[in-house]
């Protein structure tokens, strides 16, 4: 049985696998990696990389109990720094990718994706609307945005773990000004910087301030704060240009919404080809699609390739429901 309930659920030959379950519980609890609305909140032990563990720590300021006898295969999914995908089962092999990207990004290498009987993917992006440019001509398009506006301050927006260093490692070589930190940014570089062998050169936001008028400086902040109050001011009072990244951004809508001057499709997820490819390079006998287009990205595999792929139900207690 597979089920969609405060993460996934596996029950297995008697064994319950949990994934990415804020505070749900199993034999064997699997956190994939370090964004917030996947962090386990029990007691229990749980199976993750070891640079998740680091920066969940870092994250919540909790130790992170790891379990160490476990038959779960960890893969490197390509989300972010840490992030896994999971193989585990006996003679049935089940494959859950978590947040996954099959495309090279900066620092990161893609997922590659293992064989499997029975896949849960996850379907962020999974519709054709959602097909991205190649990684290359993204970044080429960030380096030139940074290099066409030397002459005020820029202020960038991403997710301050994972998004937000991607941007100062592309941004690195053209900046040649002052790179500023939001403190959420800051101190998930911290983590980073102490779990891995990565250095930033961004300093922090509030105590230079002034050089956003001064020199120009360019400010990486949390997608979040995009529309603040405090963002505002600084826009009202130094000028300056607003700009979004995300893959969202493959709309005209996401620009509006954030209030974006410019808008970058950079994604840490799978755009959907990537997502087909993935399924067909793993050829599951059975698919289950998770988050954002599930049913649509199931009835597309369903109705173009044939697979047995059906989305998730929240709260759902057997395959019947489906």
């Amino acid at each position: 049985m597979i089920r969609e309930k405060d993460g996934i659920h596996f029950e297995i030959d008697g064994k319950k696998y949990v994934a990415d379950s804020r505070s749900s519980a199993g034999d064997v609890n699997i956190v994939s990696h370090a964004h917030f609305d996947h962090l386990h909140q029990s007691d229990s032990k749980v199976v993750c990389s070891e640079l998740t563990a680091k920066l969940a720590e870092a994250r919540t300021g909790e130790k992170v109990q790891k379990a160490e006898n476990h038959s779960v295969e960890l893969i490197p999914s390509g989300h972010i720094l840490g992030s896994s995908a999971a193989r585990f089962g006996e003679e049935k092999k089940y494959l859950y990718t978590g947040d996954v990207s099959m495309r090279d990004t900066v620092y990161l290498k893609g997922f590659e994706p293992v064989s499997a009987d029975v896949l849960v993917v996850e379907s962020t992006y999974g519709i054709p609307a959602y097909t991205f440019p190649s990684q290359n001509d993204i970044e080429s398009r960030i380096k030139d945005f940074v290099n066409d506006n030397r002459d005020e301050p820029l202020y960038l927006f991403g997710y301050s773990l994972g998004k937000a260093q991607k941007i100062q490692k592309i941004i690195e070589d053209v900046a040649e000004r002052p790179v500023l930190a939001h403190g959420a940014v800051k101190k998930m570089n911290d983590a980073v910087e102490k779990a891995s062998d990565m250095e930033f050169s961004a300093v922090p936001y509030g105590e230079n301030k002034k050089k956003l008028e001064e020199e120009n400086a360019i400010l990486i902040a949390p997608s979040r704060s995009s529309q603040a109050d405090w963002m505002a001011k600084n826009k009202d009072k130094f000028g300056g240009l607003k700009a979004g990244f995300s893959g969202w951004a493959s709309q005209e809508s996401f620009k509006y919404r954030g209030d974006y001057d410019e808008t970058f499709i950079l994604s840490d997820h799978c755009d959907f080809n990537e997502l087909i490819e993935l399924v067909q390079t793993v050829d599951p006998e059975e698919v289950y699609t998770q988050h954002g287009f599930d049913e649509e990205l199931a009835s597309y595999l369903k109705r173009e390739h044939g697979y047995n792929a059906k989305a998730l139900k929240k709260n759902q207690t057997s395959l019947s429901q489906f």
